[in-house]
């Protein structure tokens, strides 16, 4: 399984890449697409989205499992991967390659886990 050290991770399988002062590349670890499977679909709220620590903003489609994205904290869409829409099947084959969409936050990445930490969850 892939983990690499430079994102940030949450409980529900979600990576975060840090691109700005405020804003976060996100997509699905390694070990969430595996326990998806071969990914059909990828749902995300619309661009300006404003998202609640919580919130689902986002369903990722499965042949396994039906996977929702939870925001890591509070958070707005700022852009979308539109290439994804065509070329789901990518996130399976390079999952920290082909983000989601960028989030912006003005929050510690104190509440964020660290390599070695989501790897001991994973376990």
């Amino acid at each position: 399984m892939q983990v690499p050290k430079n994102v940030y991770y949450t409980k529900q399988h979600v990576w975060l890449q840090k691109v700005g002062r405020n804003d976060f590349c996100v997509g699905i670890t390694d070990f969430g697409q595996k326990e998806i499977g071969e990914i059909d679909l990828i749902e995300l709220n619309s661009k300006g989205s404003l998202l609640k620590k919580g919130a689902i903003w986002g369903v990722v489609y499965g042949i396994n499992k039906t996977f929702q994205l939870i925001a890591p904290f509070d958070c707005q869409i700022i852009e979308k991967n539109r290439d994804l829409q065509k070329l789901t099947a990518y996130v399976n084959t390079a999952p920290y390659k082909y983000w989601f969409a960028i989030l912006t936050a003005k929050t510690n990445t104190a509440t964020l886990l660290n390599a070695q930490d989501y790897t001991l969850l994973t376990q």
